[in-house]
């Protein structure tokens, strides 16, 4: 087995120190399957018997093809899509959780593993008769612990017991683990007809929402709080408040459906179209399978090699679809929901997301798809397209932590009118972001004066030195330093800048820079000490 990155030990050594029982959060694209594959290896190693149950066929025959491969001296079978192997001869057996949870399916001895994929699935009452007692140790992983239902509280989180912070979109910008992003958001209009049909929807759901809250109690906020209180009213049909439930939730799909549907953006899609065509990758995320037909069918009237993917097609189309895809037949799919969890994907260098999701866990997953890295340190790209005045606005706070953690690491972000769009995104798939160079080091080169000099401020930042690493001042070692600059936390970067200089002031010692930052000095020079090691590396080459 390959040797894990940063994270995922991490994440493995805090689940065993909780005991072996935990859920792992790691966002889709940094490998979370690996910390699963950890814990296996460590299970058979005391002759623990092992279950990983999974949502889809898809994950079924990924999870048993990289457990095959990284460890290919265990017994390893399948249970689903066809298969139907147990434990009289195999040590892990991988299954569909509806195989799992059928009369007379194979159960391990006790005192066994459960690795349960995509964990936030499993919260109902058919799904969680898996979380047996037979299984000691627990491991859950998932993009993010999120249901719109009490299926969390009740049913995962008591049987698991511990969530472990594995990797979230920050810490795999820093790891490298993800691709540089950058975001552009655009406007697009509704034709008169379509803003008089939303307006109408967006009045009965505001209007209804607002006697839900005030007279039947439904929680304000968060929003998916809300949505939980008003599924429950809606099933007590016969009284005002089921009635007034229904109503609301019939507006909301209303409103929905016109946004994923509008004309503009079909067109939107049309004049991004060019810039599409020069990617070597890229995924439409639509709301309805009827959008990502039409929307794919823009694509290809204007020469990107598109194709729908959805649950109208059968299994057999699907597979076919995603192989001229993987081959480079196909260059972009128009995907609804069916992309979004448990199907591997290459990397793709532009995610465009015609239809917004109430569902945080949903979009986290399609950054994920697009952060994935690519070869040779190429930067993702997203391109939001919206409709003004509506819930899909930016500036109405649309897209909620999706967006914010998006634009906390992204290298550029921006927005554009329709008209320019395409230009600036056939700009950034052209001009490369250098945030990720990766220079060699020339370890074995004479040290300069100047490099000793700043080498012995960061073995002594204590003593209260300036550094002068005069090396900033040949061509490109400033911009150099400043992209490595921005790919640290917050507070690291403006440790380092206040130490280098790069705000346009004198260099400043590290006490100086922790006071300028507020924060103690202790903590300054144990950080000032990591950042150093990129700085050294980037200075050395110039």
């Amino acid at each position: 087995m390959t040797e894990l990155r940063a994270w995922q030990k991490e994440a493995f050594e805090a689940w065993r120190a909780a005991g072996c029982r935990g859920i792992v959060e790691a966002v889709t694209g940094t490998g979370k399957t690996r910390v699963g594959v950890a814990a296996m290896l460590a299970a058979r190693s005391m002759n623990q018997q092992v279950l990983v149950v999974v949502p889809t066929i898809d994950l079924l025959e990924q999870w048993f093809t990289e457990v095959k491969k990284l460890l290919p001296s265990v017994s390893v079978g399948r249970r689903g899509n066809g298969h139907k192997d147990d434990f009289r001869h195999s040590s892990i057996l991988i299954s569909t959780i509806q195989s799992a949870i059928m009369r007379g399916a194979p159960q391990p001895r006790p005192g066994a593993l459960l690795v349960a994929d995509e964990v936030h699935r499993y919260g109902t009452d058919g799904f969680a008769r898996v979380f047996s007692d037979r299984f000691d140790h627990r491991l859950g992983l998932t993009a993010t612990l999120e249901r719109q239902d009490e299926g969390v509280d009740t049913y995962i989180r008591p049987y698991f017991e511990t969530t472990i912070a594995g990797c979230d979109f920050a810490r795999g910008r820093r790891d490298n683990v993800l691709a540089p992003v950058r975001v552009m958001t655009v406007a697009v209009e509704f034709t008169p007809e379509e803003r008089r049909k939303f307006d109408e929807h967006d009045a009965v759901a505001r209007d209804a929402r607002q006697h839900l809250i005030a007279q039947y109690g439904c929680t304000a906020a968060p929003f998916g709080a809300f949505m939980k209180d008003v599924a429950v009213l809606s099933e007590q049909r016969d009284s005002p408040e089921g009635r007034l439930a229904g109503r609301y939730m019939s507006a909301f799909s209303k409103r929905r459906s016109l946004l994923a549907d509008c004309a503009g953006k079909l067109s939107a899609l049309a004049v991004l179209a060019p810039a599409l065509a020069s990617s070597d990758r890229s995924i439409v995320f639509s709301e309805t399978k009827a959008s990502a037909e039409a929307g794919s069918a823009v694509l290809r009237e204007h020469g990107v090699k598109s194709s729908a993917y959805s649950s109208g097609l059968d299994r057999l189309a699907r597979t076919r679809v995603l192989q001229q895809f993987r081959a480079g037949a196909l260059t972009n799919l128009v995907a609804p929901r069916v992309l979004d969890e448990g199907i591997d994907v290459p990397a793709v260098d532009v995610g465009v997301i015609i239809a917004s999701s109430s569902s945080r866990r949903q979009m986290i997953q399609r950054m994920g798809r697009v952060l994935r890295p690519k070869p040779g340190g190429r930067a993702a790209a997203f391109v939001i397209l919206y409709v003004p005045g509506t819930m899909e606005d930016p500036a109405l706070g649309a897209h909620e932590a999706f967006l914010k953690q998006l634009l906390d690491v992204a290298e550029e972000q921006v927005d554009v009118s329709l008209q320019d769009a395409a230009g600036c995104l056939t700009d950034w798939l052209t001009r490369p972001l250098m945030v990720d160079a990766d220079p060699v080091v020339a370890r074995d080169a004479p040290v300069s004066g100047p490099l000793q000099q700043a080498e012995n401020v960061v073995a002594q930042p204590e003593s209260g030195g300036i550094l002068d690493l005069a090396l900033l001042e040949e061509p490109g070692g400033r911009d150099a330093a400043l992209r490595y600059v921005a790919t640290m936390p917050a507070v690291h970067a403006r440790v380092a800048i206040g130490v280098l200089g790069l705000d346009g002031e004198p260099p400043r010692s590290v006490e100086q820079a922790a006071r300028l930052v507020g924060i103690d000095v202790d903590e300054a020079i144990v950080i000032w000490r990591t950042s150093y090691d990129g700085m050294h590396e980037l200075s050395v080459v110039g």
